[in-house]
């Protein structure tokens, strides 16, 4: 018996790992496993979903991202009513056995009430300029609001509710011109003037005047009825791309002369759907825009639906439930668990490989230990990533940096240390330093997650605490720095320019701070500051590759996975995620999650 109970320290936390696993997949019984952290941003054609890896130790088990190696691409059409699985190989098909040719597209119904499963609530209401808006937030978003621009297929922003914008030869300048004819939900005009009002409005908020301050603005002046032209002191060349999220949500003047608490619960916008109801962590009930100004590409007036419920349901257990039940038409998800079954039991809409959030612990720079790079270094060697994402996300191979491949910045190799927990132990030893703290939110999910990542580090000779606080909280102490390390889930990078509010030091040394982890990295500061100055795609890939290595060699998060994103709906449900552009112009599907629904249509 005396030799059984003296396991190996590494034994034991495999044992932990073992006990993580098998509490999830004893939930997936009845859903999946919680889909985590906070995190904060349109592009190609939805690839088809993933294959759950068929074991082994998971380094050549494939990403639940979609690649074009691993599955093949639905089609483009009218419809995106695109089936999970990959179409069956026909390679050695002889003439004879040429595949029939697929149905006709169906025609659009018109009603109905699309009733969507989100991971979370948007507590501090329905006004960008002041929400802290995880993905769920900005499906509402969407709903209510168009963006002034879209991210386009290219890595570019193209515009949307914008005709056109151009800047000068050094984007110090930039002139942006609205379509014409659109009205706000209050029937007041989307011109010039109310354009002006929505910069000056972002430019007072608590956490978008940040990033407005940023630009430099020394003029916004009206041209003519739908054209403004914006003065900058400096470039600021990835501009469009901020205008894809929360500074490009366009809310009419009225609904800003309605007070900071008035304007959370009384959003205008110009989108498909207007707010009807909302009863915080009950539902979202937004109804159809009659006079909504868009039509599809055959000309027929959107939206198709009367009504969508947007429905909080945080665990991700119980959110499978009810889409399982019939409870929900569509849900929201991010997770590797229970890949088979979303794809299998339902219409999967999943994000391309590139432009994927990156999951991450989130290490706060400036509070001791996590200060010190060297320890941050030795984190690193002590963190099993490949367990954990065996775990986490089907087993993924750990992601290198923030950028996930196909992403402009993606290194198979960027220096990030490897698993040596001899060494880095011996380090943590030689430091000194003998305690270290995790925080995570009241999930049951995500304390087993952290847990794991603390029986790691004490094998290392660490004592680990673990402190737990609820969602909204989390992202607060984000902002205010008041955490030392926790998991979390964010960049995209669509435009490594517009990560620069997330990274650059200057971001970081106030007391609201959007650098979270408040980053203080010369080398990162000066490839943030030149992306302001070039367009050029190949000059910026070569940045973000700069900064993907000097992340690596300071070690200033652990990265573990790259977050692939669904949204998953009933054979019913039609359209998820179209939205007709002029020209032909497509737009980046499910991008980090966050879908439009301004074409989605229910089968009666």
């Amino acid at each position: 018996m005396a030799g059984f109970l003296r396991v190996s320290k590494l034994a034991r936390w495999r044992w932990l790992a073992l006990f993580c696993a098998l509490a999830l997949v004893a939930s997936a019984c009845g859903g999946g496993n919680d889909d985590d952290d906070a995190g904060g941003g349109v592009a190609a054609e939805a690839t088809a979903a993933p294959e759950t890896p068929s074991g082994g130790d998971g380094d050549d088990a494939p990403a639940p991202s979609g690649d074009g190696d691993d599955g093949a691409e639905p089609s483009a059409g009218d419809d995106s009513d695109q089936d999970a699985a990959a179409p069956e190989d026909t390679s050695d098909a002889t003439e004879a056995e040429a595949p029939e040719a697929p149905e006709a597209a169906l025609e659009p119904q018109y009603g109905g009430t699309l009733v969507v499963g989100l991971e979370a609530e948007t507590t501090n209401g329905l006004n960008p300029v002041n929400a802290q808006a995880a993905v769920s937030g900005h499906i509402l978003f969407r709903a209510l609001y168009d963006t002034l621009t879209i991210e386009g297929p290219g890595g570019e922003a193209v515009p949307n509710l914008l005709e056109s914008i151009t800047s000068n030869d050094d984007f110090s300048e930039w002139t942006m011109t609205l379509r014409p004819g659109i009205t706000f939900h209050d029937g007041t005009p989307a011109d010039s003037a109310a354009l002006k009002r929505h910069f000056d409005e972002q430019a007072k908020g608590t956490l978008t005047g940040i990033t407005v301050s940023d630009w430099e603005v020394q003029s916004t002046d009206i041209v003519d009825d739908l054209t403004i032209k914006m003065t900058l002191a400096k470039p600021f060349a990835p501009l469009p791309n901020f205008l894809t999220s929360h500074l490009g949500y366009f809310g009419a003047p009225s609904m800003h002369d309605l007070g900071a608490e008035g304007v959370a619960r009384n959003p205008i916008g110009t989108g498909p759907f207007m707010l009807e109801e909302w009863i915080p962590n009950e539902v979202t009930r937004m109804v159809r825009n009659p006079d909504y100004w868009r039509t599809d590409a055959e000309g027929r007036q959107l939206p198709y639906l009367d009504a969508v419920e947007f429905r909080p349901i945080p665990d991700t257990d119980g959110r499978f439930a009810a889409l399982r039940a019939g409870d929900l038409d569509a849900s929201s998800v991010n997770t590797g668990i229970r890949i088979d079954e979303y794809n299998e039991e339902f219409k999967t809409y999943w994000q391309p490989e590139e432009y994927n959030e990156t999951t991450y612990l989130l290490l706060n720079n400036s509070r001791p230990p996590y200060d010190n790079a060297e320890f941050r270094r030795a984190l690193a060697q002590c963190t099993d990533r490949h367990t954990f994402n065996t775990i986490r996300w089907d087993g993924q191979v750990p992601a290198t940096g923030p950028f996930s491949p196909g992403t402009p910045g993606y290194l198979e190799d960027s220096g990030f240390p490897a698993y040596d927990p001899g060494a880095g132990s011996a380090t943590i030893a030689r430091l000194g330093i003998t305690s270290a703290q995790i925080g995570t939110t009241n999930d049951p999910a995500n304390l087993l997650n952290t847990e794991l990542i603390a029986s790691m580090w004490r094998d290392c000779g660490l004592g680990v605490d673990i402190t737990q606080v609820d969602q909204a909280a989390f992202i607060t102490n984000a902002v205010i720095g008041n955490f030392t390390a926790f998991l979390w889930r964010q960049h995209e990078s669509f435009d490594v320019g517009a990560e620069r509010i997330w990274w650059h030091s200057k971001f970081g040394q106030a007391a609201i701070a959007l650098n979270f982890g408040r980053i203080d990295n010369p080398t990162i500061d000066e490839a943030l500051d030149e992306a302001l100055t070039t367009k050029d795609l190949d000059r910026r890939r070569e940045l973000a590759e700069q900064i993907n290595r000097s992340f690596a060699e300071q070690a200033h998060y652990i990265w573990f996975y790259h977050s692939n994103w669904l949204f998953a709906t009933h054979d019913h449900v039609h359209g998820v995620d179209n939205l007709t552009l002029p020209d032909g112009v497509e737009h980046h599907r499910v991008f980090g999650g966050r879908v439009f629904l301004t074409e989605t249509w229910i089968e009666q």
